[in-house]
């Protein structure tokens, strides 16, 4: 269960302690989880595990737990779709100059509780389009 978490303006240092403070409690075994609550709630955060988390580690090099917050930045006209900010965290990652510290990536997206984002926010006439090729069937 993904629980919303409500944050005032805090330090970096302040949010990570938020962070683990509440991961205790809130887990997702995917993002998605944490993303479709942010839409529903305003705003969701918990520690990512599973599969994903697995991968995420892996490729860090750190054993640490994931962190993900999602909030609602605006909201679309078309029901339970938000364009989101994420923020993934994690302590004790490896640098390439030597010891660890913390990793944190953040983007934005439209999303919707389907899964899709939403229709308003896509120009489909700028879309790559694949070219369709028709083959010719003889007749016999």
């Amino acid at each position: 269960m993904v629980l919303p978490i409500s944050f005032p303006r805090l330090s970096t240092a302040g949010l990570v302690a938020t962070f683990f403070l509440f991961s205790a409690t809130a887990q997702a075994e995917q993002a998605k989880e944490i993303l479709f609550a942010a839409i529903t709630q305003g705003h969701a955060s918990a520690e990512l595990t599973g599969e994903q988390a697995t991968a995420w580690k892996k490729k860090t090099g750190s054993n640490e737990p994931i962190l993900v917050e999602a909030k609602v930045l605006s909201r679309f006209k078309q029901p339970e779709c938000a364009k989101l900010g994420v923020k993934m965290t994690q302590a004790k990652v490896p640098k390439k100059e030597g010891g660890t510290g913390p990793l944190e990536v953040g983007w934005g997206m439209n999303l919707c509780t389907d899964g899709l984002p939403p229709a308003e926010s896509v120009d489909w006439s700028k879309a790559p389009q694949s070219e369709v090729k028709i083959n010719k069937v003889s007749s016999q």
